[in-house]
């Protein structure tokens, strides 16, 4: 999100210096920023800064995030207590006896 004025970038300096290296790397021209945004922009802003930085709130989880937490999950449930090398050497010997299992059919047709 662009900067929309000098005072909002002051104030996201002093407060919240990350954001605002974030900011300011969208804004175009920060030059020609007028001194205050107009009072309808101003609650937007307002909005959004409410959001951003109320600490109640815990912020949005990732759907990347929640994804690898319940494959992670799942894993620990199949390996019932193994290790993840004896849980290794158990799926290659399930696929390796299914392979033998496939190769004896085969002759016997």
């Amino acid at each position: 999100m662009p900067l929309k004025s000098k005072a909002q970038m002051r104030f996201l300096y002093a407060k919240h210096p990350k954001i605002a290296k974030e900011f300011a790397a969208e804004t175009k021209n920060i030059k020609d920023l007028p001194e205050r945004v107009k009072k309808a922009m101003l609650g937007s802003f307002t909005k959004i800064a409410r959001d951003l930085f109320n600490p109640t709130k815990s912020p949005p989880v990732p759907a990347r995030v929640v994804q690898q937490e319940m494959i992670q999950s799942s894993k620990e449930e199949k390996m019932n207590g193994m290790s993840p090398v004896e849980y290794r050497n158990e799926l290659t010997s399930r696929r390796t006896g299914i392979v033998q299992k496939n190769k004896q059919s085969n002759k016997a047709v």
